[in-house]
């Protein structure tokens, strides 16, 4: 119930009856040892004896074989990243809209279709391999911070103790019990910042001139939140505001600014922070790339742990491409997307030795 989906989705399936109809190929059930392939309706009277324990080793699965590819990778010389001193992980949620009645779905922000059920799957990427290292379905209804600290304490658990980790974030997890949790832990930190009065904060404190950066300005100060435990260190840039020729024609001049203000542990300067932190739109693609090409989140029953157990096959089959690259050494292939992968190494191989009906 994992290899099926998880080879059927490698090859483009996106849906039940596509993974039936990749098996359906006499030589890859030869070739996986097969000798018959359940079909649809079996394959959903199957998933919906999943639960949450099934799930949990699906996670531990996964956090598993990585530990093992990374050590033949090491061992092959193809790859260090099993040894780094300290890995950025790229922390983001996305939204998954339903159709239909599934178990699980909630009514919640949808920048897609308002007003439409949705699941709200949060995910952590390793910025190094851009594989996912973890990943967890939830309802379309629950905060982007929701249950982020039991989240990170689990995929913790499964990273190598001396590994140092360096956490991205969107506002979205500008959360004190989130940032107790990694200070707790020895972990670093660079999250964007938003509360309410920042931008009235932000205009009372003393801004310098960022050097060899036109028009930028940079300031750093403490700052702690009502419902944190203590302070915190924030770094913030500002850039003026371009105005237009009728609004500027007003009796007072008044100057406008755009402000990015972060929230972090270390000792990296305003501009720096501001571009580190601009590197993790990376893992915006790499959503849509397992959302739109790994069916993350896509093949749907009716039951919320069946899909949870489709999820976690869709993140096995993102992640195997990752490995595959990974293990190859070939720096071309660890850049591609997996529908480059799949054109290149499944359906031209296909179409190379498919002729006179054979």
């Amino acid at each position: 119930m994992i290899l099926l989906p998880l080879v059927g989705i490698i090859a483009g399936a996106r849906s039940m009856a596509g993974v039936v109809t990749v098996w359906s190929d006499s030589v890859l059930c030869r070739a996986a040892g097969w000798h018959r392939i359940p079909d649809e309706t079996t394959f959903g009277r199957i998933l919906r004896t999943f639960s949450r324990k099934n799930i949990n080793q699906m996670e531990t699965l996964n956090h598993r074989i990585r530990a093992n590819i990374r050590r033949s990778a090491l061992r092959q010389g193809s790859s260090m990243v099993g040894v780094l001193p300290r890995i950025v992980i790229d922390v983001d949620s996305t939204v998954k809209t339903v159709y239909g009645n599934q178990q699980g779905t909630s009514v919640g922000y949808n920048p897609h279709r308002h007003g439409a059920a949705s699941y709200h799957p949060i995910l952590a990427f390793c910025a190094e391999t851009k594989e996912i290292l973890q990943g967890c379905l939830r309802s379309g209804n629950v905060h982007t911070s929701n249950a982020v600290v039991e989240f990170m304490r689990q995929l913790l658990a499964h990273l190598p103790k001396r590994t140092r980790i360096l956490f991205h974030g969107d506002s979205g997890f500008f959360v004190g019990k989130l940032l107790d949790f990694l200070e707790e832990r020895g972990q670093d930190y660079l999250i964007k910042a938003k509360f309410k009065g920042l931008k009235c904060l932000l205009e009372t404190k003393q801004w310098t001139k960022v050097k060899g950066q036109h028009g930028w300005e940079g300031t750093e100060f403490t700052h702690q939140c009502g419902t944190w435990s203590r302070s915190g260190k924030f770094v913030a840039v500002r850039r003026e505001k371009e105005i237009d020729a009728i609004d500027a024609k007003t009796l007072f001049e008044m100057k406008e600014y755009d402000y990015f203000c972060y929230v972090l542990t270390g000792e990296l300067a305003p501009w720096q922070a501001h571009k580190q932190y601009g590197q993790r739109a990376t893992s915006e693609t790499w959503i849509e790339e397992a959302k739109n090409q790994t069916a993350l989140a896509h093949i749907k029953t009716a039951d919320f742990w069946a899909d949870s157990a489709l999820f976690q096959a869709a993140i096995l089959a993102y992640n195997t491409l990752c490995w595959m690259a990974l293990c190859s050494a070939n720096k071309i292939l660890q850049r591609r997307e997996a529908a480059t992968m799949r054109t290149f190494l499944i359906r031209m191989a296909g179409k190379w030795t498919t002729n006179s009906r054979q």
